[in-house]
């Protein structure tokens, strides 16, 4: 039986980080447009597609360094049990 990505202790892929950017510009751009045809302005779908941008962007950067934080801790090498005045010697 499969392991669910759930469970599994890898950190999650960077295929998945761009998806933030373009369902931030998706959402934010379909609630501009609604905002829109409900106020009867022009302009909020573009204010929506660039808060979308500008949000995705920066939920993009943290999901990377997450990632990187993650596989940095994963590669990390144990200190050894050598004291300090071992260590000089």
């Amino acid at each position: 039986m499969a392991e669910s990505s759930a469970t599994s202790s890898e950190p999650p892929r960077s295929s998945s980080a761009p998806s933030y950017l373009v369902a931030g510009v998706l959402f934010y751009g379909f609630v501009g447009w609604l905002l829109d045809q409900w106020l009867g302005t022009r302009f909020l779908v573009a204010a929506g597609v660039l808060l979308g941008g500008g949000l995705g962007t920066y939920m993009m950067i943290v999901q990377l360094r997450r990632q990187t934080d993650a596989e940095q801790g994963h590669n990390s090498v144990k200190p050894s049990n050598k004291t300090s005045n071992e260590e000089s010697e």
